[in-house]
C-alpha cells in the first residue's frame, strides 16, 4: 500500500527503474542501460518468435486456431470503436480467451500481457521462465527477467519493445480493472509507456470482456458441460449429506466430484453454509458439523475449460415445510420470468420482472439480493462478469443476444440464522432462454 509519497516492497522496486548494476552481475550482463531518455531495457526474443516448433497435440487447447483468430478480429473491431490503436491485455480471463493461456499464478507485480495492435502481429510479454507453459497460440513473444529481478524490468521491456516496433504512436489502452497485475504495476507500466512516446495512455477496460459476452456454439457447449457436472455434484451430495459431516467435508466432496468429472477450479470457492450459518451468504466452509434439522445451502460453479455454470441449491436434513414452500415460489418465479424474455431484450427487463414477481409473492421483506450477472471464462478469485441484469450494478448495459450467458439469482434471508435461494445459469438462444441445469430447484430433503 502506498501512504503519502512512500512505497514499500515490490511497489518501491517499480519506482526504482532497475537495481544497481552491481546487483545485476556487472554493467554488461543485464538488458537495461541508461540513456538520455532514461532507462532502456531490451527483452529477449523468445524461441517461439525464432520459429521453434510447438506441438499443439501436447496442449489442451479447447478451440481450433480459427476460433482464436475470429476472437482477435472481433476484439480489433471493438478497439476501433473505442478509438484505440493498441490494447495491452493483462486480465487473466481475457488472456485465456485470446490465447488459451492458463496459469495457476498471475503475479500482481508482473506485467504479463498481450499487446494487440489494430493491424499486424500481437506480441506477448512474460518472464523467460514461463515460456514452457505458453500455448501454441503464442507466436511472437518477448521475455524478460533472465538477468535479474524481473518486476522492475518488465514494464521497461514492454515500453521499449513497443516503441521499437512503432506501436506507440496512437492511443494505448490498459485494462485498469484487471485484477492482475495490481494497480501499482499497471500505473508504472502506463508511466513507462508515456515516457517511451505513447500518444495517449487510456483506460481500455472491458473491450475484450464486451466481445466475450456473445459466445460461440463451442463455448456454449462447455457451459452446458459445466452445468451437467454441477448436477452430478448435487446428486452426490444428496446421497452423502448426513448429520456429523463438517462443512469442510462437504466442500471437499464437491471438489472431488467436480474434478473427477473434468471441472476446472472455479473462480470463487464453493459456498457451503449450514444451520444458522446459511445467512452468511459469502461465508467460507468451516468446522461446523451438520445437525439433524439443518438447512444446508450450496452455491457453486463447475467449469469446463474455465467456462462457468453457476447454480445454488438448498438441502435439508429432515425437512423444513416453510422454506420448502418459499423455494417452490422462487422456482415458479424462475420459470415465469425467464419464459418472458426474448432475444434482444435488455437485461433490465428481466431484472424488473424478477423484482415484480418477488414483490407479488410477498417475499420482499426476505430479500437479500435479486439479480444476476454475466458468466463465462473465469479464474480465481472471481467468476462475476462486468455486466449485470441490473444496469445500475454493471459497467455497461446488458442485452439478451443469442450466445449471452448469465445467472438468475434470488437469495432470501432471515438474519442472523437463515438464508436460502435459487441460482440458475441462463443461456440465450435464438428461441429465448435455456436453463440447462437439471437437479431439482426446490428443497431437497435428505
Amino acid at each position: 500500500m502506498m501512504v503519502g509519497n512512500s512505497m514499500s516492497g515490490a511497489a518501491a522496486s517499480l519506482r526504482t527503474a532497475a537495481p544497481p548494476e552491481q546487483d545485476r552481475g556487472g554493467a554488461d550482463s543485464g538488458p537495461c542501460r541508461e540513456t538520455s531518455r532514461g532507462l532502456a531495457c531490451s527483452g529477449d526474443v523468445s524461441s517461439r518468435a525464432k520459429g521453434a516448433a510447438v506441438g499443439a497435440s501436447d496442449w489442451n487447447l479447447p478451440f481450433p486456431r480459427e476460433e482464436y483468430e475470429d476472437r482477435l478480429r472481433r476484439v480489433r473491431a471493438a478497439m476501433a470503436a473505442r478509438g484505440l490503436d493498441l490494447l495491452y491485455v493483462t486480465s487473466p480471463p481475457n488472456l485465456t480467451y485470446l490465447l488459451g493461456h492458463e496459469s495457476v499464478w498471475f503475479d500482481g507485480r508482473n506485467v504479463t500481457g498481450l499487446a494487440v495492435p489494430l493491424d499486424g502481429d500481437c506480441v506477448y510479454f512474460d518472464t523467460y521462465d514461463h515460456e514452457p507453459g505458453w500455448p501454441p497460440t503464442v507466436r511472437d513473444a518477448v521475455t524478460y527477467g533472465r538477468h535479474g529481478f524481473y518486476y522492475p524490468e518488465g514494464p521497461q521491456v514492454v515500453a521499449d519493445t513497443l516503441r521499437g516496433r512503432g506501436l506507440l504512436g496512437g492511443r494505448v489502452g490498459l485494462e485498469h480493472w484487471s485484477w492482475a497485475p495490481a494497480g501499482p504495476a499497471l500505473r508504472e507500466l502506463a508511466r513507462r509507456l508515456d515516457a517511451a512516446g505513447a500518444g495517449e495512455v487510456v483506460d481500455g477496460s472491458w473491450v475484450v470482456d464486451h466481445v466475450r459476452l456473445v459466445k460461440s456454439e463451442r463455448e456454449l457447449a462447455y457451459v452446458r458441460e459445466a452445468l451437467a457436472i454441477a448436477d452430478a455434484v448435487y446428486e452426490s451430495l444428496r446421497e452423502a449429506l448426513r448429520p456429523g459431516m463438517t462443512e469442510h467435508e462437504v466442500d471437499a466432496l464437491i471438489a472431488y466430484e467436480a474434478r473427477r468429472r473434468g471441472s476446472d477450479e472455479p473462480g470463487i470457492r464453493p459456498m457451503v453454509r449450514s444451520g444458522p450459518r446459511t445467512a452468511a451468504f459469502h461465508g467460507m466452509p468451516g468446522d461446523r458439523r451438520l445437525q439433524q434439522g439443518d438447512l444446508v445451502m450450496v452455491d457453486l460453479c463447475a467449469a469446463r475449460h474455465h467456462y462457468h455454470g453457476n447454480t445454488a441449491r438448498a438441502f435439508s436434513l429432515g425437512g423444513d415445510e416453510r422454506w420448502q414452500r418459499v423455494l417452490a415460489q422462487l422456482e415458479a418465479i424462475l420459470w415465469e420470468t425467464t419464459a418472458a424474455v426474448r432475444p434482444g431484450d435488455p437485461t433490465m427487463r428481466l431484472q424488473r420482472l424478477m423484482d415484480e414477481q418477488v414483490d407479488a409473492a410477498g417475499l420482499r421483506d426476505l430479500v437479500w439480493w435479486v439479480g444476476g450477472y454475466a458468466l463465462g471464462i473465469a479464474h480465481p478469485p472471481d467468476w462475476v462478469g462486468h455486466v449485470y441484469l441490473n444496469d445500475e450494478e454493471g459497467f455497461e448495459p446488458g442485452r439478451f443476444d443469442p450466445g449471452f450467458v448469465a445467472n438468475w439469482e434470488v437469495q432470501l434471508w432471515e438474519p442472523p440464522t437463515a438464508g436460502v435461494g435459487i441460482i440458475d445459469t441462463m443461456i440465450t438462444t435464438a428461441d429465448g432462454i435455456e436453463l440447462p441445469a437439471r437437479f431439482p430447484r426446490g428443497l431437497t430433503v435428505v
